[in-house]
């Protein structure tokens, strides 16, 4: 039997690691957990409660694309799209961001036959996706 428990963390790569943890640190309230890297790389884990992200930095990486980058075209390429960050009261969080100048791609509404659950989207420093749900 396979015993699964939940997602460890996810792992992304940026443009620069420094610039992307003081974003999560400073906007979203994470906190550096440790660094690392070999040449060529670096890299981050940060954590808040339970979630943590593992930032890399590479040399030889690519920008992401723009098609990416832009909620509207993101959902037509393969792959993971974004990462949901489950929240208490999203009015207040996404107010609370907007103050901070972090961009909302899309505004509070809420899931289409859920019950009740809302999100809304943000973007990062680097325009990576973030979902902010909270649940009915």
């Amino acid at each position: 039997m396979i015993a699964l428990s939940g997602i460890h963390h996810i792992g992304i790569v940026v443009e620069s690691v420094e610039a992307s943890v003081t974003w999560y640190v400073d906007n979203l309230g994470f906190e550096r957990l440790y660094t690392f890297g070999w040449p060529g790389v670096q890299a981050a884990f940060i954590g808040r409660g339970s979630l943590k992200i593992e930032l890399f930095q590479n040399e030889q990486a690519t920008r992401m694309a723009e098609d990416r980058r832009r909620a509207e075209t993101n959902l037509r390429i393969g792959g993971i799209n974004h990462f949901a960050i489950e929240v208490v009261d999203l009015d207040a969080t996404v107010a609370a961001l907007q103050q901070k100048g972090v961009e909302v791609v899309s505004p509070p509404r809420e899931v289409p036959n859920s019950g009740g659950s809302h999100f809304a989207f943000i973007h990062d420093n680097e325009q990576m996706l973030i979902e902010l749900f909270q649940p009915a």
